[in-house]
């Protein structure tokens, strides 16, 4: 077997290790991350708290891990800013944690990743049973962890038990205060008929792909102009 083969295949099987170790948030742990990380929070009153967070998948809400172990739920009322390790910021939209992709000054295109329940109620439930639309809603028969039990060492064990939580992307832009969902209807609707002969030759000249953080941060740009 030659050499390049045989690179070849050392490269199909990193790919597939890799592949095959990528997270994916699951009932029994319904958190954007794998693990608790270390971030900080910013609140009003320039107060500063670092803590072991995480970003619950119902809701998108904030969770940390308290000093006895327990995981306990954030009140977003007076939260300016959270970031997560060295290179992520989050701030909360319409009570959803979502993360700052990029910003012209004030103005800021924002990812929100969250949880497709929809599509679980396309199969069975958590145990197997039927999961209709009104039972996705309500979520009872999902029993998401971090919820009625919120021991860490407990989730921890169960881990893994859980049912895969498919995660689907929503880009918002938000200008001068005003939140803006990312698709040609509601930015072609914000820019209005004076500037829709140049969004549109905009929009074409930079083949915008509206699932697209690096077109949307050139979007974000042009909006602000």
């Amino acid at each position: 077997m030659s050499r390049k083969i045989l690179l070849f295949n050392l490269f199909c099987l990193l790919a597939l290790s890799v592949s095959a170790q990528r997270y994916v948030p699951n009932t029994k742990w319904p958190y954007l991350y794998e693990d608790f990380q270390k971030g900080t929070i910013y609140s009003e009153g320039k107060q500063k708290s670092e803590v072991e967070l995480n970003i619950h998948l119902l809701g998108n809400v904030l969770h940390y891990i308290n000093t006895d172990g327990r995981i306990f739920q954030s009140n977003d009322k007076n939260i300016i800013r959270v970031e997560v390790g060295d290179d992520q910021a989050f701030i909360f939209s319409d009570h959803q944690l979502m993360e700052i992709v990029a910003n012209e000054g004030t103005n800021l295109l924002l990812r929100l990743k969250k949880a497709d329940f929809d599509a679980m109620a396309a199969g069975s439930g958590a145990y197997g049973a039927s999961l209709n639309s009104s039972a996705a809603r309500d979520l009872s028969s999902l029993d998401l962890g971090g919820l009625n039990n919120p021991e860490l060492g407990k989730m921890l064990q169960e881990k893994k038990d859980g049912r895969d939580i498919p995660i689907v992307e929503n880009y918002y832009f938000v200008i001068n205060d005003t939140r803006i969902d990312a698709t040609k209807k509601d930015v072609e609707k914000f820019v209005g008929a004076e500037r829709a002969a140049d969004l549109k030759k905009f929009l074409k000249e930079n083949k915008i792909k509206w699932k697209n953080a690096e077109s949307l941060s050139l979007l974000l740009k042009f909006l602000v102009q």
